[in-house]
């Protein structure tokens, strides 16, 4: 069985649900190296490969292109396979500022969600992250099968040990550009102050000078500059999938830190962030939701090796104690490492995407 994966352009989630499959199973793909100058293929080779295989699978397929792409590869006999971490039916508070008016932020997300829902239902098989996101989807197509995100050891060097008097906590992603940042800026200045405790915050783009991101972002910058201002809080702008575990390493972070709003957008999220740091021996203070489905509720075999908070308090709670407990950090860290390792990893999971693709064929026999 020949299987091409046609990338999204989304490179830390082509990484997560293309790249790792791919490589551990000896496919191919748009992306068959993380090295950024040897990356995509040529157009003809991308045409030829796609061309010989068995299955092709789409992630996060978003352009009217690659439908009109997938329905002419269907007509010639290949099985057509979806492929999504993330939801379009709600916008998760993004900051789209002018740009994007609620006019045409509405128009956008219409477009979008009518390209990926047309996907779905013609697809001969869905594939998501998550059971919540795969009850979505099976409203549109009944062929749906939850593939775990997972993690390559091969990606994760030592732990970087934070060697300062500092308990050094972190939050990153999305959080920044989403409505999410005042619930993490919240917990930021309830704690900037305590001792020991010092802060990194991994989001926003690096280029804020540009105008456009500038004005998209501008609320928030001036935030983040009134928060680092004489105080022990460090801004690390996004970086290129390439070099993310290297940096993750290199900020010496001790607790990772996941504060979510309750709201479709986020519990359609998985419990990507929680595997990353663990491989790095760092501990989540995760958030949790009232009916216990937040991303790092789902499994409750994962809340085992997470702290989970339910509200502000919570969490500023919990960094207090932590910041006094560094044994405890180790001890956390290091149990969800080898957790994650054991149930996570792509070398023990590769073999679920062979059976949900070659399940397509042995339907049809």
């Amino acid at each position: 069985m020949r299987v091409y994966y046609v990338t999204s352009g989304l490179q830390g989630c082509y990484f997560v649900r293309s790249f790792l499959p791919l490589t551990e199973n000896g496919w191919d793909g748009d992306i068959t190296t993380m090295l950024l100058d040897q990356q995509m293929k040529t157009p003809d080779n991308k045409a030829y490969a796609s061309q010989r295989a068995d299955v092709v699978v789409f992630h996060r397929p978003d352009d009217p292109k690659k439908l009109e792409l997938a329905r002419l590869l269907r007509q010639q006999g290949k099985k057509i396979v979806f492929d999504n971490d993330d939801t379009y039916k709600d916008d998760g508070g993004f900051k789209f500022n002018k740009y994007l008016d609620k006019e045409r932020l509405e128009k956008n997300l219409g477009t979008i969600n009518e390209t990926i829902d047309k996907f779905i239902r013609e697809a001969d098989l869905v594939t998501t992250s998550t059971q919540f996101l795969a009850d979505e989807y099976k409203k549109l197509n009944p062929n749906v099968i939850v593939l775990p995100n997972c993690v390559d050891p091969f990606y994760f060097d030592e732990h970087k040990v934070n060697q300062s008097d500092d308990v050094r906590f972190a939050i990153n992603g999305s959080v920044g550009v989403t409505s999410d940042f005042e619930h993490a800026y919240n917990i930021i200045n309830r704690t900037y102050n305590e001792p020991n405790v010092h802060w990194l915050f991994w989001s926003l783009p690096i280029n804020r000078e540009d105008k456009i991101v500038h004005e998209l972002y501008y609320e928030e910058y001036k935030k983040l500059d009134e928060m680092i201002e004489g105080k022990k809080i460090t801004w690390y702008p996004f970086v290129n999938m390439e070099i993310y575990f290297d940096q993750m390493n290199e900020m010496e972070i001790d607790v990772m830190v996941i504060p979510r709003a309750d709201n479709y957008f986020n519990r359609c999220k998985s419990n990507l962030k929680f595997l990353e740091t663990a491989m790095f021996e760092i501990p989540c203070i995760a958030q949790g939701f009232p009916d216990g489905q937040s991303p790092y509720q789902q499994d409750p075999e994962d809340a085992e090796y997470m702290i989970i908070a339910n509200s502000e308090d919570e969490f500023v709670d919990h960094v207090k104690q932590l910041s006094k407990d560094r044994a405890k950090i180790r001890e956390l860290g290091k149990k969800a490492r080898k957790y994650v390792e054991e149930k996570y990893s792509i070398e023990n999971n590769a073999h679920k995407w062979v059976e949900a693709y070659q399940s397509l064929f042995e339907k049809h026999e």
